[in-house]
């Protein structure tokens, strides 16, 4: 046998392995293949999750999300908007025509 059937009888033999465990796993327990789809109308079907109890306060429950931060603003382009948004931002100053002359700096002696 050369080393490429080698290589490729040792990756058949993982996935039937892999695929061996996944199934056991599924099939192992309470398990009912039915509980992977939502229920139906009809109230028949998977599991799903839980209906509210009536003492439930209905506020969602759970930690509460963080303010946003205070310097948090919207954009001020949309992109929904029609025409280009480099047309909604303001055109950066341009130079001046002339570098800046340096200061002098005396010499020492």
């Amino acid at each position: 046998m050369t080393v490429e059937v080698v290589a490729l009888v040792i990756t058949v033999v993982v996935h039937f392995i892999g695929a061996g465990v996944l199934v056991w796993a599924l099939l192992d327990g309470d398990f009912d293949w039915r509980e992977l789809w939502p229920r139906d109308d009809d109230g028949r079907g998977g599991g799903g999750p839980d209906a509210p109890s009536a003492d439930d306060p209905g506020d969602g429950g759970g930690v509460l999300a963080p303010t946003p931060l205070p310097d948090a603003a919207p954009s001020p382009v949309r992109l929904r908007e029609p025409g280009r948004i480099g047309e909604r931002y303001p055109r950066p100053t341009r130079r001046p025509e002339h570098a800046p002359e340096r200061p002098r700096v005396p010499e020492r002696s």
